[in-house]
Order: C-alpha cells, then structure tokens, then sequence
C-alpha cells in the first residue's frame, strides 16, 4: 500500500508548528506550508510614528494606554509568566524537515488561498492537506488534495468553535469540554464531517496553558490515526450534530484571558474532576468518534 503524500499547513505559532514537527516524524509529509498571520512590526523611528499621531489626540491617548497596560501585563499577568507557558520545547520553535520536504512561506498576511500558494500545493500533488493554526481556508486551496483538506480543531466543535476554545471552556467553568476534534474543513467554520474527537487526561493543577497542551499531543495522534485510516480505507467520517457557538479572535480580550485565569486559580479544573460524573455524561451524549488513543494523552487511553 503506497502511503498517502500529505501536505501540512500551520501558522508560526509555536503549536502549530510543533504539530508539523510530529506529522513530519509520523507520516509522508511532502510538504509543510507555513503561513503568516501577524503584519510585520513598525519599523519607522519613533519619533516618525509619534508625529504621525499628534493629530489624533485619542489615538495617541489609546497608544499610550495599551502600553502601559501592556507592561503591567508583562510584569504581573500569571498567564505571562515563564512557568506557567505553554511548553512545546524546541520543535515549537521552527520547522525541523528534512531535505526532501519542501516547506513554502506564504507571502504577505494570510496569504494561504493566494495564487502563488495554490501553485505551490499543486505541485506537491498531495492526496490529502493537514490542518492547525492556519486561515480560513477557500474553494481553490480545497479543491487541490485529492481526498481533502483535514483540520485539528482545539475544541469539541458542538460546543465551542472558532478560537482560544480551550481557554473559552475554562473561563465558561466547561472544563469537561476541553478536547480536540479532526475534521474535513468545509464551507463553514470547525462544522466539516468528523473523523476523530477526543478529550485530554485533566488533572487538578492544570492551567489553561497545560490544557492546550495536551489538546495539541493529543490532537497529533488523532490526526495520525485519520490519515492512516483514510490510506487504509476504515475512515467513518460523522455529521457534527449540532454547531457549537462561535468564538472569534477579537472576543478574547485580555480582561477576559485575566477572567479565565482567575477561573483556573479558583480551582474550576479541580471542582469538576472532584464530581466529574454528570458532566462527562452530558458530555458522552454529544461527542462523535471519541479517540481512543496509546499514549496516555487522551481520557480514555487504552
């Protein structure tokens, strides 16, 4: 049986480029295309950028602000702190691919359904795509694998979609929600035909930081196991049954990532694994194609 050639798409987030890391290892990755989702940094003098605002009296006041709102973060925010972030270690860092893996940075910001990238995910001719961290993707990037284009999702998409989910089911006091969900990314946002679902092992002194985490080891061996499935032609892809609600990036303000913390160090992660039997069941109801994996990061690892 000839293995499937799979493509990776990520961001530079250190997640996501963690999760290429390990398809790289796992599979026949052929390619990983990495996109760009921030804007390059002002590079002007300051002198220039604050001339440029002495006009704007509230944009000046606005700037002035955030930056010290910014320090104090930086200084006090638990969430900042060097213990308590999110540890992918060095294969967060950068792309580690051999030789014969082609990697391609997309131009510009978000620039993954551009037609320089599209020209590039042909040529790698792959058979399927593999998702985490990048845009939204379009019509012509997904008509391009031969079987589709695959997404880890960080959250169970029949309850939380779009973005920071992990984050959104701990401030919302849903730890029992915190997981992963593999998906054909389709017209829609996380609401494709599922492959796999799958909940990390929570313990009490979890962070939001260590949730997400395990959310990513795990989403990894979930994606592993779809394409392997697919190749073997055992896939059993499922309808999600119903859309979670949409989270968007701009909701995720820093009041509300102080908020989520706050959540955590009041033990909301500790008071759900204290009596997590009605919750995880409500929870049974719902989830599709539970992952069942080896390696101890899933709930119901065998």
């Amino acid at each position: 049986m000839t293995a499937l050639r799979v493509v990776v798409a990520v961001s530079r987030d250190p997640s996501d480029q963690y999760f290429a890391n390990e398809l790289i290892k796992r599979l026949n990755v052929v390619g990983v295309l990495v996109e760009n989702q921030w804007p390059e940094p002002d590079a002007r003098p300051a002198w220039r950028k604050a001339l440029g605002l002495l006009g704007r009296p509230d944009k000046l006041a606005a700037r002035f602000a955030g930056s010290i709102a910014l320090r104090w973060r930086m200084k006090f925010a638990m969430y900042l702190q060097p213990q308590y972030q999110a540890d992918f270690g060095p294969q967060g860092g950068q792309i580690f691919a051999p030789p014969q893996v082609s990697v391609y940075r997309s131009e510009g910001v978000n620039g993954i359904n551009r037609p320089a990238s599209i020209a590039w995910l042909k040529s790698m001719q792959p058979d399927v795509v593999c998702v985490c961290g990048a845009s939204i993707i379009r019509g012509d990037f997904l008509a391009v694998p031969r079987l589709g284009v695959l997404n880890l999702h960080g959250g169970l998409a029949q309850r939380y979609r779009g973005l920071n989910t992990t984050d959104w089911a701990v401030h919302n006091g849903e730890p029992e929600y915190v997981g992963g969900t593999v998906h054909f990314v389709a017209a829609g946002i996380d609401d494709g035909d599922i492959l796999y679902q799958g909940r990390p092992a929570l313990r009490a002194d979890d962070t939001p930081n260590s949730l997400y985490v395990k959310v990513v080891k795990l989403g990894v061996e979930m994606m592993e196991t779809a394409v392997r499935d697919l190749e073997a032609g055992r896939a059993h892809p499922a309808k999600l049954p119903v859309r979670g609600d949409l989270y968007l990036h701009k909701a995720f303000t820093p009041g509300v990532r102080s908020a989520t913390w706050r959540r955590y160090r009041e033990g909301v992660v500790r008071d759900y694994l204290a009596s997590p039997g009605e919750r995880d069941a409500a929870v049974d109801r719902v989830i599709v194609n539970e992952f069942r994996g080896s390696s101890g990061y899933g709930r119901r690892a065998q």
